[in-house]
C-alpha cells in the first residue's frame, strides 16, 4: 500500500483584506494628526512697553515718566475643537460611502482620499495659523483700540491685556 500524502492547502487571503488594511490605515492617519495638530498650534508671544525707572517710578515705552504701569500684551495661538470634529466627520463620511460603495475599488479610493484629506487639513490648519499668528505685531496692539482677527477655523488666538508686573 502506498501511503497518500495529504494535499497541503493554501490558505487564501481573507476577503476584504485590502479594505480593513486601508481602513487601518485611515485611523492610524486620523489619531498622528490629532496629535500632531496640538504640538504644532501652540505659539505664544507678548509685549509690555515700558518699565520701572531707577527710583522705583514708571517709564513708557518711549522712556518718559508715567503714573500708572504700562498694560502688557500676551497672545496665545491655540488649537481649534472644529478641526478635530472636521477629522471625526471625514472618517465617518469615508466608513458610511465604503458602506455604500459599489466594489471594492471605490472605496478603497474613498479610504485614501479620506486619509489624504486629513493629511492635507491638519497641514493647512497648522500652516495658517501660524503664518497668521506671526503676521500680527503685537507692538501695535498696545496703541488703545485693537481687535485680532483670529484664523478661524483653523486655529484661536487668545488675547490678554493686564497690567504689567511690578518687580
Amino acid at each position: 500500500m502506498t501511503e497518500s500524502q495529504p494535499n497541503a492547502t493554501v490558505a487564501a487571503p481573507l476577503a476584504g483584506l485590502a479594505l480593513v488594511a486601508k481602513i487601518r490605515n485611515l485611523l492610524i492617519v486620523s489619531v498622528i494628526a490629532v496629535l500632531v495638530y496640538p504640538m504644532f498650534m501652540t505659539a505664544t508671544t507678548g509685549y509690555c512697553p515700558g518699565g520701572v525707572d531707577g527710583n522705583g517710578g514708571f517709564i513708557d515705552a518711549a522712556g518718559r515718566p508715567v503714573d500708572e504701569a504700562s498694560r502688557c500684551i500676551d497672545m496665545a495661538l491655540k488649537p481649534s475643537p472644529l478641526v478635530y470634529v472636521a477629522i471625526a466627520l471625514i472618517v465617518l463620511i469615508a466608513i458610511s460611502r465604503v458602506l455604500k460603495a459599489a466594489d471594492e475599488a471605490s472605496a478603497l479610493r474613498t479610504l485614501g482620499l479620506a486619509a489624504m484629506t486629513v493629511g492635507v487639513l491638519v497641514a493647512v490648519a497648522i500652516m495658517t495659523s501660524q503664518v497668521w499668528f506671526q503676521a500680527i505685531s503685537v507692538e501695535q496692539l498696545n496703541t488703545g483700540s485693537w481687535s485680532v482677527v483670529s484664523p478661524f477655523p483653523f486655529g484661536l488666538i487668545d488675547v490678554t491685556d493686564s497690567p504689567m508686573p511690578i518687580p
